[in-house]
């Protein structure tokens, strides 16, 4: 099979007449490039943001236990703190995310980080589990901020090095969600789990502050209505054959992904006997593995997407293989680096091309692509639990087998055309 060149790579889609046409996209790309250059220092204000909400996110995830019987959950429960999150996070994406097609998106993205603010601070004096699980479903909705801040960097970017901006800024979100590990580990065990969240709305907040003084208005040409560009959801899902392929293929690598990372540090404090600290350097050095994602933009950039996708779903089928064949904690900490390094891969190419499909909805597209993968990380955390009962091995061969999926409708996706980037857009 050919491997086609993901510079550009997708089907233009015509949604219909709901404001979703593409006008001169290439035009429109030297243009707002022309008026708002990119610089490195906003690209890592932008990579640093992402990793930042994201982090805010995921930090319950290391401590769940602690925090579920802090609160009286069952133990039972316990993976529920994380699913909720992931399924606010969906909810966002689905309802709001569509508005960065039509809003102003700078008032957009500080209204969520506002709202993010609002969250950590209830989750952080919450007096039972059913407040808390309601925080993590508030932090859980805005954390859809970072969606837009990688939607409007690639729109901000030069083509020629999109796929580059792309990973650096999407490298923020496994970058964030894997420092929570070690952050939310060593914080907690030191002033409180409380704390830390209260603490992390005060970051949120000096975020906030930062990017307003950076990030130029972006305002979008669409004028359809609010429930007409939800209901294009559909449309545009049902229209776009690249993107169901894309969003089931990272929907599988991510929930292997979410199983991995909610059932390892269980199996770090029972089978290995790790504390706190130990499982915090465990998250930094599996973290280490997101660092490939500037990498694979570039590779992406210089038509090599497919095979680094390819790569990367391989090499999660790999990393769960190890985990379950050889049991010893250096093994776990490989297969670690190469979940990390694999689904970071495959995303970063997949986001790419994605926001490349039709380009005055890429906030739409986004938000679909990213809704079912984080559907996908939702399961695998939901099943993390029941699964770790029956064993590691469990854990692993489910792991394995859904990226293997994935893997095998990557081998199997056909050539694609190339298309332009982009539509006209005001800013200032």
């Amino acid at each position: 099979m050919a491997l086609e060149d993901e510079s550009a790579v997708g089907e233009v889609s015509n949604f219909g007449n709901d404001g979703l046409q593409c006008a001169d996209p290439g035009a429109s790309a030297r243009s707002v490039q022309a008026m708002r250059p990119l610089t490195g220092v906003v690209v890592g204000m932008l990579t640093g943001a992402t990793a930042i909400v994201a982090a805010g996110s995921y930090f319950a995830q290391p401590i769940a236990a602690t925090i579920g019987r802090d609160l009286g959950l069952s133990s039972k429960l316990f993976g529920l703190i994380v699913t909720t999150g992931q399924v606010g996070y969906v909810f966002g994406l689905l309802f709001i995310a569509p508005l960065g097609d039509k809003l102003e998106n700078r008032r957009l993205l500080l209204g969520m980080l506002c709202a993010s603010v609002v969250a950590l601070s209830t989750a952080a004096l919450a007096p039972d589990g059913a407040i808390f699980l309601a925080a993590c479903f508030g932090v859980g909705i805005s954390s859809i901020s970072v969606q837009m801040l990688v939607t409007l960097a690639a729109f901000m970017s030069d083509p020629a090095r999109r796929g580059q901006v792309v990973g650096s800024v999407t490298s923020g979100l496994l970058t964030g969600i894997l420092l929570a590990w070690p952050a939310a580990s060593f914080i907690s065990a030191r002033i409180g789990w409380r704390p830390l969240f209260a603490l992390d709305a005060l970051v949120v907040s000096a975020l906030a502050l930062a990017l307003r003084s950076v990030l130029p208005r972006r305002m979008p040409a669409n004028t359809a209505t609010y429930a007409t560009m939800v209901g294009s959801l559909w449309k545009i899902l049902r229209d776009t054959p690249e993107l169901r392929r894309r969003a089931f293929r990272q929907a599988m690598l991510f929930g292997g992904f979410s199983l991995f990372w909610t059932a390892a540090p269980l199996q770090l404090l029972s089978h290995f006997g790790l504390g706190k600290d130990g499982i915090a350097l465990f998250g930094l050095i599996g973290g280490s593995g997101a660092l490939i994602a500037p990498i694979a933009g570039r590779l992406a950039d210089a038509g090599r997407g497919r095979i680094v996708g390819l790569a990367g779903m391989a090499a999660v089928v790999a990393a769960f293989l190890l985990s379950v064949l050889v049991h010893d904690l250096w093994a776990l900490c490989l297969a670690a680096i190469l979940i990390n390094a694999g689904v970071q891969s495959n995303h970063v190419v997949s986001q790419r091309a994605v926001l490349s499909l039709a380009p005055d909805a890429g906030s739409r597209l986004n938000a679909i692509y990213i809704a079912i993968f984080f559907v996908g990380g939702a399961t695998g955390s939901a099943v993390s639990t029941p699964l770790l009962q029956f064993g590691w091995t469990a854990v692993g061969m489910v792991g394995a087998a859904a990226a293997a999926l994935a893997l095998g409708r990557g081998i199997a996706l056909p050539s694609v055309p190339k298309i332009s980037m982009l539509t006209p857009v005001r800013w200032s």
